[in-house]
């Protein structure tokens, strides 16, 4: 991630950042969402050039804030209470984006965004990626020797989870659960490696609502761990809202949703795939930002899932890849 940008949440409509520092970022093309649905308030990002892992990455970024939401690119995240945090994270046709806001207890807010084009390079990245995310993955080989990984800073104390059917799409309606639940016991093992202590557990169905907003915002935390279904107005195919609260200085997520955009076709099976994104694919992504990990280079680590981009009828990420299940390790231990 980079472009940390600390700031004081005010009540009044603009708030200016005091000071700004940037870390080097993990290098992946991002394509814009949606025009930011809170535009009051602007938090200057100021022109940085350092830190950028992407030579094609521009330094004039926007964030906005108007004291209550600060957003990003098309995302929105409300600012948190003390000694807490939140992440929307959305994977697009061509790439993927976040924002994490966090407030300490002294009532500082920290920005980090993660994303590495400007809007107006949008479709030239997309059109790069889309050569780079070919639809087999690399050998086998590759993806069990690529050991990248990167890590969001917290993890969850267990992951019980349920699903929300309603305004499922009608090609994948009766699949779709199976997809989903496959997606995320992906998450288990990989390369013949011991399986992950932390263990998923499926709680069945739910009508609680998935608290991804259609414009790509997070719109609250009711504990509850639910996927489901959003008819969603921005670019994005999947997109997942963590909060977590920070307590002795470490991060346990207290909640994380995740919304598959129904503006976009989905498949379970390649043999009825026609201009779709594989649904396993992009629930075992999201999963990952769940549970802590972040995105790592598209062209270098091509074979993990953690990488921003996904073509159509590719069902190449169904599992994780060496670097995707060390960083799970790293967090969760095996057994």
């Amino acid at each position: 991630m980079r472009n940390l940008l600390p700031f004081r949440s005010a009540p009044a409509p603009t708030t200016t950042v005091a000071a700004l520092a940037t870390v080097a970022a993990a290098a992946a093309v991002v394509a814009g969402i949606a025009a930011a649905p809170v535009a009051a308030g602007h938090v200057a990002a100021g022109h940085v050039a350092a830190g950028h892992a992407d030579a094609h990455a521009h330094a004039d970024e926007h964030v906005t804030n108007d004291g209550r939401n600060v957003s990003y690119q098309g995302l929105t995240v409300r600012i948190p209470a003390a000694g807490e945090g939140v992440q929307a994270a959305a994977q697009s046709t061509s790439g993927d984006i976040s924002l994490t806001v966090t407030r300490g207890a002294d009532g500082k807010v920290i920005v980090k965004t993660d994303a590495h084009a400007h809007d107006e390079d949008a479709d030239e990245h997309a059109e790069a990626q889309a050569v780079t995310a070919v639809t087999s993955r690399p050998s086998a080989a590759k993806t069990c020797t690529d050991r990248a990984y990167a890590l969001a800073g917290w993890k969850l104390p267990g992951f019980t989870w349920y699903y929300n059917p309603a305004g499922a799409p009608a090609a994948v309606a009766g699949t779709a659960a199976s997809a989903i639940s496959a997606g995320t016991t992906a998450l288990s093992t990989a390369c013949g490696q011991k399986r992950l202590a932390l263990v998923p557990s499926y709680a069945g169905q739910s009508s609680a609502p998935v608290q991804v907003g259609a414009a790509g915002n997070c719109i609250g935390n009711d504990g509850r761990n639910v996927i489901g279904w959003r008819a969603g107005s921005g670019r994005w195919l999947g997109m997942t809202c963590t909060y977590f609260k920070t307590v002795n200085g470490k991060k346990t997520v207290t909640g994380t949703d995740t919304a598959l955009n129904t503006q976009y076709k989905f498949f379970t099976s390649t043999a009825n795939c026609s201009g779709a994104y594989d649904l396993q694919s992009v629930v075992l992504h999201e999963r990952g930002h769940s549970l802590g990990l972040n995105h790592v280079n598209q062209t270098a680590n091509a074979s993990a899932v953690m990488t921003p981009a996904l073509t159509t009828c590719s069902a190449g990420k169904r599992t994780l890849g060496l670097g995707d299940y060390q960083g799970l390790a790293a967090l969760y231990g095996t057994r």
